[in-house]
């Protein structure tokens, strides 16, 4: 069960959806590898996907975004920055496996502008694939 984290922010800017999207980049991660992934939509923590899944089988996942900055890249040439800490734990006693830190910055040229979300897959895929 992954957790779908709170909103990323920037500063005054919040990033709508950028938890959910996320939290979707996390499935299609973990789905390659899984059978059974599911994303719980009410859950943003390790607590609460304790108290609120009633599993002793499998893990849960809990990204946290810790910084989200989409830039317009080509017009200011600043880049697009992403920070993601995602910890793996067991559902059956909630106990740590794994964790770390995911993080990407945009190109100078992107073609059309990247997104802090267009810096997920990459690295996480990567992630992922050492678990299994």
């Amino acid at each position: 069960m992954i957790a779908t984290p709170k909103n990323g922010f920037y500063e005054s800017i919040d990033y709508p959806a950028s938890g959910r999207t996320t939290a979707l980049a996390v499935h299609s991660a973990f789905a390659r590898y899984a059978s059974n992934v599911e994303v719980s939509t009410e859950c943003s923590d390790l607590d609460c996907l304790i108290v609120n899944q009633s599993t002793t089988v499998g893990y849960f996942v809990v990204p946290e975004i810790l910084h989200w900055e989409d830039r317009n890249t080509e017009w200011s040439g600043i880049k697009d920055k992403l920070e993601i800490k995602l910890a793996v734990y067991d559902a059956r006693d909630g106990t740590e496996l794994s964790n770390t830190i995911i993080s990407g910055k945009s190109k100078w040229v992107t073609f059309g502008g990247d997104h802090p979300q267009d810096l997920l897959p990459e690295p996480l895929n990567k992630y992922v694939e050492s678990l299994y």
